[in-house]
């Protein structure tokens, strides 16, 4: 994975959320901090979730904008969120890894496959759910010989 899609920056671990949409809009914080969207599309996330849920399963969400939000995309990123108590994503899907994106153009489905390798690979999302930093988190993500 391209590190100018994902780094340290763009990834928390170990947050608490009162609810969905308050950890929706933090994976569209770390998004918006780093440069990868404007504040519009953190809106246009919650609203994806309200259409249809952006819980993918595994314990995993994968926050995104609706097909309307791409002009508020200024470049391709990812941000990883970790909730070791999870988020109620309703219907009892609980989320412990939060992957929020934001892609211009077709990019967004070569990310969607990697992200549901690692989701579908157990020992992965164990490091992913185990990792007691940013960088810890990276490395189960992007191993440094991949990167």
């Amino acid at each position: 994975m391209d590190s100018s899609m994902l780094s340290e920056r763009t990834i928390r671990v170990n947050a608490a959320f009162s609810g969905k949409e308050e950890a929706i809009r933090a994976c569209g914080r770390l998004l918006a901090d780093a440069g990868h969207i404007e504040e519009e599309y953190i809106d246009l996330m919650v609203e994806r979730d309200r259409l249809s849920t952006v819980y993918v399963g595994n314990g995993v969400a994968v926050p995104h904008g609706t097909k309307a939000s791409g002009r508020f995309v200024r470049s391709t990123g990812i941000a990883v969120v970790q909730v070791p108590a999870g988020v109620d994503f309703g219907g009892g899907n609980v989320a412990r890894i939060l992957v929020g994106l934001a892609a211009r153009g077709e990019e967004h489905m070569d990310i969607l496959t990697e992200i549901a390798e690692i989701c579908a690979d157990d020992g992965r999302l164990a490091g992913l759910l185990e990792a007691a930093t940013p960088r810890d988190l990276l490395e189960v993500i992007a191993p440094a010989e991949g990167r």
